[in-house]
């Protein structure tokens, strides 16, 4: 995108290729044997926390500030999954290099439910076979690029239209509905600035995300568990999700985000 290219940062097919081949290599060496890689569901004994993982942009220490505060806003919208409190842990990753050794360290925590971002697609491509292979939810309000489905065909999400469906002319759209400057309001009035680009695409990624947690999770004694499988298929079965960024549905196929102009029609105008 013209206005933040860096979060874009187009790779060719056979650079994501050989970046997923050197995610998986490194994650099945970091991560071998360490508990909670590749568990099945998220258990949360009771007085413990439903965990979120936000991942900070280390080259980016303003918009990711943001982004924490729109994931904060939507966790004191929904703070609590079946009476279990809700908890955002920041982890820092990069824009740029190779993140496969954070997401090992990220999915071998099986208290993590799951992960918001990352915030480019670049960083992403090194980390998403890693969530992959541990059935890791993730869903992003920022990377935009083509190619990323493949890489985490059941658990890549992202509430931001991607680069080939039109994500820039989309965005400035968006950034100019009511219920956006409504939300802009909001934030500034409780953190004293103007929220950064793309952080209400962040708000509605956690917003959608806690609600599926909610219809994905069971009370099993005095334990909640999320069942990665179940909210895996919960986010991507998401249709007409009406967020601050209009009406969010996801290609099934794919966790893209689909753009809808007649939605924005509507959300326009209201």
């Amino acid at each position: 995108m013209r206005n933040f290219a860096l979060v874009s940062w187009g790779m060719s097919a056979a650079g994501l290729v050989l970046a997923a081949a050197v995610a998986v290599l490194l994650a099945a060496g970091g991560a071998a044997g360490a508990p909670g890689a590749g568990t099945a569901s998220v258990v949360v004994p009771r007085g413990e926390s439903v965990r979120i993982v936000l991942t900070a942009a280390t080259e980016f220490p303003d918009f990711s500030t943001a982004f924490e505060n729109a994931a904060r806003l939507a966790i004191e919208d929904h703070p609590t999954i079946r009476g279990f409190p809700v908890q955002l842990d920041v982890v820092q990753t990069t824009c740029f290099g190779d993140n496969a050794g954070t997401a090992a360290a990220i999915v071998a925590d099986s208290r993590n439910a799951a992960v918001i971002g990352h915030f480019c697609s670049m960083g992403f491509a090194s980390a998403l076979p890693v969530y992959e292979a541990a059935g890791l939810v993730t869903i992003s309000g920022s990377a935009t690029g083509d190619d990323l489905p493949a890489l985490g065909p059941t658990v890549f999400d992202r509430t931001i239209v991607r680069d080939g469906d039109g994500g820039e002319a989309w965005l400035q759209q968006v950034e100019a509905l009511p219920s956006v400057a409504a939300w802009n309001a909001r934030y500034e009035a409780r953190f004293g600035s103007p929220p950064a680009q793309f952080a209400a695409t962040y708000f509605d990624a956690t917003a959608l995300l806690l609600r599926r947690i909610q219809q994905a999770s069971i009370i099993s004694g005095k334990t909640l568990v999320i069942d990665r499988a179940a909210l895996a298929a919960a986010v991507r079965e998401t249709t007409g999700y009406r967020g601050v960024t209009c009406d969010v549905t996801l290609d099934p196929a794919t966790g893209n985000r689909v753009n809808d102009p007649d939605a924005l029609a509507r959300c326009a105008g209201a």
